[in-house]
């Protein structure tokens, strides 16, 4: 029927009682509760609308070395700010990231677990991975810059020196 398609595991039931292609489509990329995520990646236009308001905090989990070559989001001096957290640090075999130490520290900035947070990187890989530990912790306001620094600079939004926050 199909040629060269293959389609595996609980795709190929809804599939087969689906009415039309989309569906299956919409049915094979949801994820068991084991991987749900639900935080929601938004692009730089978006997160700096959300920061503007003084409600959001920017959690940046870049190392401070990337942060001085690249910049930081030029924030509001009011509200909740510009904060980092580095989550993933260079390693014998790589780059590593050590969840729960993270998470402590993370926890120490923000006990509240409402506190609303644009989660970024530079290029909104780091970030996800954070915003899932965040969101598996209780946290229940993230959002994850999906473009990370890198987009939001491209973009045109307002960058900082790094040096320039004390």
């Amino acid at each position: 029927l199909l040629r060269g398609v293959c389609l595996a595991g609980p795709s190929i039931k809804a599939w087969a009682g689906a009415s039309s292609l989309r569906q299956p489509l919409r049915q094979s990329r949801q994820r068991d509760s084991r991987t749900a995520r639900h935080f929601v990646s938004i692009r730089g236009p978006e997160a700096a609308a959300l920061l503007e308001t003084g409600e959001w905090a920017y959690l940046d989990v870049r190392r401070v070395e990337e942060q001085q070559a690249a910049g930081v989001p030029a924030l509001p001096e009011y509200g909740a700010g510009l904060h980092t957290v580095t989550s993933h640090v260079p390693g014998p075999n790589g780059m590593v990231f050590d969840a729960s130490s993270w998470l402590e520290k993370v926890q120490a900035r923000f006990p509240d677990k409402q506190q609303k947070m644009v989660v970024g990187c530079a290029a909104g890989v780091r970030s996800k991975a954070a915003a899932q530990v965040l969101e598996d912790a209780g946290y229940t306001e993230v959002q994850e810059l999906d473009d990370g620094f890198m987009g939001w600079r491209a973009q045109g939004l307002p960058v900082a020196d790094a040096l320039d926050r004390r």
